[in-house]
């Protein structure tokens, strides 16, 4: 099996280091948030999905991915430039699909959404005055007017981002999402002072130490709904294809934990074991459409 070769998009401007992507069975262009790059922090210690994706063929990819990144800021052709020069601009050419990690770190900024006054639409979680009965469980806590404006605010980011790849000679080229796995709110941040990214939230909104999985397991679990009902959508969302990551077991992480423990190295990110037990079958299943489609 061939590990993804990946390089930055610097690279194309060097002709000392540019990749001859021509010399690959398959060429991507990939985009995405910390599931593409985290890595980078610390190779040493840690993964990402890109790192530990395997292909039949040869396969490269010019990573475009930044730790933090939205789906606004990806479909946003002033704030991602690169991404946008390399998919339908100067530098355009066809590539032979799109690997995208999105929806997580627009999960995370809605789950942050918080403060006095703040309607139910514009927040996924409620006050605690708010809660349904606990016969609903997890479902008490959060606020279904709010992800309704939540899947609104995807699925209109995810229409610009087909609509940018429709620009350029990558016309219809397949784009791959994948879900995430269910993350366990705890004191865990990343290097660098970075996180947690969830406990703030859950702590914020008094929601019980006991039903932080269960509430976190919901959340996952309705980010990668709603990416596999775009991905159904073929008239709105044209060759757009989800891999559900939240069919793969993963061993949690021990709640209240602060370091690596199980396949996470941290509150949000898998370490190298994680990763790779999601690359794989998910890059097994990009290699299947894209020699499916080349006929």
């Amino acid at each position: 099996m061939n590990p993804l070769q990946i390089f930055p998009p610097s690279s194309l401007n060097d002709p000392t280091l540019a990749p001859n992507l021509g010399g690959y069975g398959m060429r991507f262009l990939a985009e995405g948030d910390s599931w593409f790059t985290v890595g980078a922090l610390n190779p040493l210690k840690n993964a990402n999905l890109l790192f530990e994706m395997r292909f039949e063929q040869t396969a490269v990819a010019i990573n475009c991915a930044t730790p933090g990144d939205t789906l606004r800021r990806m479909a946003d052709t002033h704030r991602d430039p690169e991404f946008v020069d390399l998919l339908a601009g100067r530098r355009r050419r066809a590539w032979d699909g799109l690997l995208m990690s999105c929806g997580g770190n627009d999960l995370i900024d809605a789950l942050g959404v918080r403060g006095p006054g703040i309607p139910l639409h514009l927040r996924l979680l409620r006050e605690a005055a708010e809660w349904g009965p606990a016969a609903e469980g997890a479902a008490r806590y959060l606020s279904d007017a709010g992800w309704q404006t939540f899947s609104t605010y995807l699925k209109a980011n995810l229409d610009a981002i087909v609509a940018l790849r429709d620009r350029g000679p990558s016309k219809g080229a397949p784009i791959f999402l994948h879900g995430y796995a269910v993350p366990m709110p705890r004191p865990a941040p990343a290097e660098l002072g970075l996180g947690p990214w969830l406990l703030p939230s859950v702590q914020a909104y008094g929601i019980p130490t006991d039903d932080y999985e269960a509430v976190a397991e919901l959340l996952i679990g309705r980010l990668a709904m709603l990416l596999a009902e775009c991905a159904a959508d073929a008239a709105r969302f044209p060759n757009l294809h989800f891999f559900d990551s939240t069919l793969i077991p993963i061993e949690p992480a021990a709640p209240g934990s602060s370091g690596e423990s199980g396949d996470w190295i941290n509150e949000i990110h898998l370490n190298r074991s994680g990763c790779r037990k999601l690359a794989v079958p998910w890059a097994k299943a990009i290699e299947a459409v894209v020699v499916e489609q080349r006929g």
